[in-house]
């Protein structure tokens, strides 16, 4: 199992629009902010998504995987806790054994 991290990061909060606010005008990165239920801010050379979430907040990284039942299982077996998990295209998450979270995805079938 190959596991690869993805240049997308993810900022889970119950004030999104202050989130966003905070990143575009006080750190002067660029919004992107697209049709969908985040915004997309643009903090070369990661991308960073701001997302409305009551379950969970703070920083999300993402790493990208080959197979994701596969991913879970390893993850699993070495002190990993899943936070939520939604399956194949889909928030993936899981906490390490030191506190970081990641989303876990799998692009193809």
């Amino acid at each position: 199992m190959k596991f690869k991290m993805s240049t997308n990061i993810a900022v889970q909060t119950t004030e999104p629009e202050k989130a966003i606010e905070f990143y575009t005008k006080i750190l002067g990165f660029r919004n992107r902010t697209d049709e969908s239920d985040f915004a997309g801010i643009d903090a070369d050379p990661l991308r960073m998504f701001v997302q409305k979430d009551d379950q969970t907040s703070g920083l999300v990284l993402e790493l990208f995987v080959d197979d994701l039942d596969e991913a879970k299982k390893i993850l699993l077996e070495n002190g990993c806790r899943i936070i939520r998990w939604k399956g194949l295209g889909q928030d993936c998450y899981i906490e390490d054994p030191f506190g970081v979270k990641f989303n876990i995805w799998q692009n193809k079938k």
